[in-house]
C-alpha cells in the first residue's frame, strides 16, 4: 500500500509558527537538537532528529522543519539516506514506516509498519544499489523498489531462516554484507533467490564470529567493522577479508558510536571524538564531540555532524558551530500549564523518571529549557512531572518531581528546593531521599498552591500565598503505601478534590487553617456500576466536576451537595444510537480518559490512552472532533496531558511522542470589546482557511452583512471567538467587497462593529 501527498515546503512557514496561526491549523513543538543522521542534497543539509527532520540551507543559512504536521507520515525517525542516482530521500521510522520524498512529493510505504512481525521493526541503516534500497531492519533485510515504490523482498537469514537483527549493510561490488547482532553474513547480490536463507553465508574468520557487529563499511578495498572486545570491554575496529582479520592500524580500543564512508573519506566517532581519514587512511582531522551520531564531509572539506545534544554540527578550521530549530530540549512531557500566553511543561514521565529532563517554557514563540546544563541546582533532580503557574505572575512557577519534591522557579532561576529534609514533605513509607513523588499541583482562587503526593500517609500539602507550608491531616485513615494518589483540584466552590486512582475520590474543604469537611467517595454511575480506576479531573465553566475513568468520563453535576448527598452519583452521558430503538451507549465507555481540559466555550477536550483526543460539546452529547495519529497530525494516540491557551484558543497535546498543538475555535471571553479584531483582514485570493473574529465578549451573537445590509452569515461566539468560512447561507464564497461584522451580547448592552475586506 502506498500513500502519497504533495510535500509543502511552506514558504510562509514563519506565519504558521507565529502567534497568529490560523484556526484549525496544527504545529509541532518537538526537540530538534537530538540529532541522528545527516545527508547532503545539493546546497542543503538534512538532519534527522528524535523530533523530526530539518534542513539547513548553506546558501542563505535558513532552517526549515519537516514533521508530521507539514507532510511527514510519522514520528520517531530512525535514519535517513539519499539516493543520488534515483534522486530520492528515504526516511525510515522506528516502527518500520517509510517515506520516500521525490520532486517535493512524499510517498508513504507503510507495509512494514502494518505487517505483523514478532520483533523489532526499526530500520537501522539504508544502503542503495541501482534502483533498490536495502534496509537494515530489526528482523533482517527488506528491499524497496524506488521506482515502483514497493517493498519487493525481505530476507530472513538467521538460523533456519529465522529473524536476525541487522545493524548495517556494506557492498564490495559483488557481495552484500550484513553486520548483525550475531555475526556478519554475506550473499551475492545477483543471486536469483536471496529470500532463501541458504544463499547467505556467515563470515567465520572473525575474532568472535557470533558477536554483535554494529557497523560495517567497504573502504580502500577492504572491510572495516566495529567489534566488541569482551576482554577489554571496549570496542575495536578491525579489518577483514575472506581468510583473516586484523586490528585496524588506527584503532584505539574506545567506545565507538558509528563508522561510515562518505565522499571517499572514512568517518568515525567515539564517545568524545570524531575522526576523519582520507583515501590513504591518513587522519586529516579530529575534533571534540559528545556522542556524535553521524558525520559527512562536503566538497569544501566542511564536516557536518549529528550532535546528540545540539543539533546539526559544522566543523571547519575556524571552529565548531551548531544549528537547530527552536524547540523543547526533549520529547518527553509530563504536564503542561498555560497562564497569560506563557506555557510551562515538565519534562518528567514515569518512563523518564531518572533522565534529568528538566522543565520547558514557551513564550513569544520561543522555547527555553531549564535543566542541569544551565541550572546546576537541578543536577540531582531528574525530572518534573507536574508544573503549576502562579496566577499573579506567569514567570513564578513550581515544578513537582517524581521523587525529589518541589522546586520553585522565578524568571527561569531556581529560588528554592523543597524535599523531605525540610521536615514537611514525606517520602514513600520506608524509603529515603528520591521518593517524594509529587503527582498533582494546582493553585486555588486565593493564590494558594495545593500539592498531592502518592503512597504516603500524608498526601496533601499547601503552600500558602505567604509562602508558608502546611501538611494537612485528615480523619480518613486509608492513605499510605497501598493508595495511589493522582491529581488535586481546587474548585470554584473552595472544595479540594483529590484523585485516588484505585479508590475513587477524596473531597474536603479547608478554612481558617483547618480541614472543615472531608469525604471519600466511590465513583458510582447512575447504573450503580463502580468505576474503580480514576486518572484525571477538571471543573467546567458551570462548576461541574468531570472525572476521567477507564470507562469514559463521569460528571458530578451538584458538587455543592457532595458532603450532604447520601449516594453521590458520577453521571455518565448516554448517546442515543438513533437506530429506531431507545438504546443508547455511554460516552467513550471503552476509553481510558487520561486528560481533561475545558475551553472557553465550555467544550471538553478528552485525551485517551490509545484512542487519541476527542472534543465534545459542553453537555457532552455531541462529538465535534476526534483526532487520531491516523487521521490528523496528532503525534500519537497516547495523550498524557492537555492544556489550552485561552487567549488564542491553541490547544496543546502532550503525548508519549512529544508536544503538538491545534488552534481551536474557542477562546476565553473578555469583559468588553477593547481587544476585538478580525484576521486575516483583508482576505486575499489564495487564502483557504477560516476568518476569525476574536477578543470578543463571551458568547456574543455575530452577524455578517454586506454593505447593503444583506445578512450573509450568523453564528454565536465560542467563548470569546467566532469563525466564518467565508461562505454565505447557500454555501457559496462571498463576492469581493467590504463586509460588516456586528457583535452583540444577550441583552444588547455591549456591541462591536468592524469591517472586513474580501478580495477574489
Amino acid at each position: 500500500m502506498i500513500r502519497f501527498v504533495t510535500f509543502l515546503f511552506i514558504s510562509c512557514f514563519t506565519l504558521l509558527t507565529g502567534a497568529q496561526i490560523p484556526v484549525k491549523s496544527w504545529r509541532d513543538h518537538l526537540p530538534y537538537s537530538n540529532s541522528k543522521k545527516v545527508v547532503l542534497i545539493d546546497n542543503k543539509i538534512f538532519c534527522a532528529t528524535t523530533g523530526g527532520m530539518f534542513s539547513y540551507n548553506k546558501t542563505d543559512n535558513s532552517l526549515k522543519k519537516y514533521s508530521k504536521v507539514n507532510g511527514l507520515s510519522d514520528v520517531d525517525i530512525s535514519t535517513i539516506n539519499y539516493s543520488f542516482e534515483n534522486k530520492v530521500l528515504l526516511i525510515a521510522y522506528m516502527n518500520g514506516n517509510l517515506d520516500l520524498i521525490s520532486n517535493d512529493t512524499i510517498y508513504n510505504i507503510p507495509d512494514i509498519k502494518l505487517k505483523t512481525i514478532s520483533g523489532e521493526k526499526s530500520i537501522n541503516n539504508i544502503f542503495f544499489y541501482q534502483s533498490n534500497a536495502y534496509l537494515a531492519c530489526g528482523y533482517g533485510i527488506s528491499v524497496v523498489d524506488l521506482q515502483k515504490r514497493v517493498i519487493k523482498d525481505s530476507y530472513f537469514f538467521g538460523p533456519s531462516g529465522s529473524q536476525i537483527k541487522v545493524n548495517d549493510i556494506a557492498f564490495d561490488g559483488q557481495y552484500i554484507y550484513a553486520a548483525t547482532k550475531s555475526g556478519i553474513f554475506k550473499a551475492d547480490i545477483n543471486h536469483p533467490n536471496l529470500v532463501d536463507y541458504t544463499a547467505w553465508h556467515q563470515i567465520l574468520t572473525l575474532p568472535d564470529p557470533h558477536a554483535e557487529y554494529s557497523h560495517i563499511v567497504y573502504f580502500n578495498n577492504r572491510f572495516l567493522t566495529i567489534y566488541k572486545n569482551t576482554s577489554t570491554n571496549t570496542d575495536a575496529i578491525i579489518t577483514f577479508n575472506q581468510s583473516n582479520w586484523h586490528v585496524w592500524e588506527h584503532n584505539t580500543n574506545d567506545h565507538y558510536i558509528y563508522l561510515s564512508v562518505y565522499n571517499n573519506h572514512l568517518l568515525l566517532s567515539s564517545y568524545f571524538n570524531t575522526e576523519i581519514y582520507n583515501e590513504h587512511e591518513e587522519q586529516i582531522k579530529i575534533f571534540d564531540s559528545f556522542l556524535c551520531q553521524h558525520a559527512i564531509i562536503d566538497s569544501d572539506g566542511i564536516i557536518w555532524f549529528a550532535d546528540f545534544e545540539n543539533g546539526l554540527g559544522k566543523a571547519t578550521s575556524q571552529g565548531i558551530g551548531f544549528y537547530a530549530p527552536n524547540g523543547p530540549a526533549y520529547a518527553e512531557v509530563g504536564d503542561i500549564a498555560i497562564q497569560s500566553d506563557i506555557l510551562w511543561a515538565g519534562g518528567g514521565t514515569y518512563a523518564s523518571q531518572w533522565s534529568n529532563r528538566g522543565i520547558y517554557s514557551f513564550s513569544n514563540e520561543t522555547w527555553n529549557n531549564y535543566n542541569y546544563r544551565n541550572l546546576p541546582e537541578l543536577n540531582n533532580i531528574p525530572n518534573f512531572f507536574r508544573v503549576a503557574i502562579d496566577p499573579a505572575d506567569p514567570w513564578h512557577v513550581y515544578g513537582g518531581s517524581l521523587g525529589f519534591g518541589v522546586v520553585e522557579f522565578q524568571n527561569g532561576r531556581v529560588v528554592d528546593i523543597f524535599d523531605e529534609t525540610d521536615g514537611v514533605l514525606e517520602t514513600i513509607s520506608g524509603l529515603g531521599h528520591g521518593y517524594v513523588n509529587v503527582i498533582g499541583m494546582n493553585f486555588d482562587n486565593n493564590g494558594n498552591l495545593w500539592i498531592s503526593t502518592s503512597l504516603t500517609k500524608s498526601p496533601v500539602y499547601l503552600i500558602k500565598n505567604d509562602k508558608s507550608w502546611e501538611k494537612l491531616q485528615f480523619s480518613y485513615s486509608n492513605f499510605g503505601i497501598n493508595n495511589i494518589i493522582g491529581d488535586i483540584l481546587p474548585t470554584s466552590l473552595n472544595q479540594i478534590w483529590l484523585v485516588m486512582e484505585r479508590s475513587g475520590l477524596f473531597v474536603f474543604t479547608y478554612e481558617n487553617n483547618n480541614v472543615t469537611k472531608e469525604r471519600a467517595i466511590k465513583v458510582i454511575n447512575q447504573e450503580g456500576e463502580t468505576l474503580e480506576n480514576i486518572f484525571s479531573i477538571a471543573e467546567d465553566k458551570e462548576g461541574n466536576i468531570w472525572v476521567g475513568t477507564n470507562k469514559g468520563p463521569a460528571i458530578y453535576y451538584n458538587p455543592a451537595d457532595i458532603f450532604e448527598e447520601e449516594n453521590p452519583t458520577g453521571y455518565q452521558i448516554k448517546i442515543p444510537r438513533n437506530d429506531g430503538t431507545n438504546n443508547a451507549d455511554i460516552l467513550l465507555a471503552a476509553a481510558k480518559i487520561t486528560a481533561i481540559a475545558v475551553d472557553g466555550g465550555n467544550r471538553k477536550w478528552l485525551g485517551t490512552e490509545n484512542s487519541g483526543v476527542f472534543l465534545i460539546s459542553g453537555d457532552g452529547k455531541e462529538e465535534i472532533h476526534h483526532f487520531t495519529a491516523e487521521n490528523s497530525p496528532l503525534l500519537s494516540n497516547n495523550i498524557t496531558t492537555i492544556a489550552i491557551n485561552h487567549k488564542n484558543g491553541e490547544v496543546f497535546f502532550g503525548t508519549d511522542k512529544g508536544i503538538c498543538s491545534y488552534r481551536g475555535q474557542s477562546t476565553a471571553g473578555y469583559d468588553d470589546f477593547s481587544k476585538a479584531y478580525v484576521f486575516p483582514n483583508p482576505v486575499r485570493e489564495n487564502y483557504q482557511g477560516d476568518i476569525t473574529i476574536t477578543g470578543l465578549v463571551e458568547n456574543v451573537n455575530v452577524k455578517i452583512t454586506d454593505v447593503s445590509g444583506n445578512l450573509v452569515f450568523e453564528t454565536r461566539a465560542l467563548g470569546g471567538q467566532a469563525t466564518w468560512d467565508g461562505k454565505n447561507f447557500r454555501g457559496q464564497k462571498v463576492n469581493t467587497g467590504v463586509y460588516l461584522i456586528f457583535c452583540t451580547n444577550e441583552d444588547g448592552s455591549k456591541t462591536f462593529v468592524t469591517k472586513l475586506l474580501f478580495i477574489h
